[in-house]
């Protein structure tokens, strides 16, 4: 009885390994292949047998290719950076309906896209600002604004990236700037206090230090 038993043990793991589904690796996401890195914001895919440019939206790196530019600091660095995450990947898009009106084009006919890694996902626009190779660019409104500012936030105080040699005054400490909040709207080029006539429900507050190195100007009616 007891070897029967055992038998009947047996034939039972037998079949569970047989009859079990087998774990499969996650699948890849469909995707169009990325065939070039043209610097740290943009790159070209094929789309639909077609090569066409992709301009990340809501990201500002350093100029590397720019006609009338000297190359910027750490642009280089950034080039790279989209390089080492993209070279030999597809990717997928998501479009900003703030775009619609042009077709998700930009003035130089480049496809304006938030881009994902097929194989893992990765949020290709956000990683470079994460990690301190570009600046989120503001100066057209897209919904992941918020995000991508506190994203530079965080990049700059851990110093990384291009923010790598920047402190916060001789002491490490925040400044003034640091903790005094002032009030934009994208498309602009000025900064206000809260209380100013100019700030928006779609003005977005960033510190003051942060509109000063985005190179905006200091509202002239409200002194910030």
């Amino acid at each position: 009885m007891k070897y029967v038993l055992i038998a009947i043990g047996l034939i039972i793991i037998i079949l569970g390994l047989v009859t079990c589904p087998q774990a499969q690796p996650a699948e890849e996401l469909p995707g169009y292949p990325v065939l070039r890195v043209v610097d740290g914001d943009t790159f070209i895919c094929e789309m639909e047998g077609i090569d066409t440019r992709i301009r990340l939206i809501g990201v500002d790196t350093p100029e590397s290719v720019h006609p009338n530019k000297e190359v910027e600091y750490f642009a280089i660095e950034a080039s790279n950076f989209l390089k080492k995450l993209l070279e030999g990947e597809k990717v997928f898009f998501e479009y900003d309906a703030t775009n619609n009106s042009t077709g998700h084009k930009d003035r130089y006919g480049r496809t304006l896209a938030y881009a994902y890694r097929s194989r893992d996902s990765l949020f290709i626009n956000a990683e470079i600002i994460k990690q301190g190779y570009g600046h989120a660019y503001t100066s057209y409104p897209f919904q992941y604004m918020e995000n991508f500012l506190k994203y530079e936030r965080d990049a700059r105080v851990q110093q990384v990236g291009l923010w790598a040699e920047l402190e916060s005054g001789e002491s490490g400490e925040p400044t003034e700037n640091d903790t005094v909040m002032v009030y934009f709207t994208p498309s602009t080029k000025k900064y206000h206090r809260q209380s100013c006539r100019y700030v928006t429900e779609k003005s977005t507050a960033i510190p003051k230090s942060e509109a000063i190195a985005k190179g905006m100007e200091a509202c002239k009616i409200c002194s910030p």
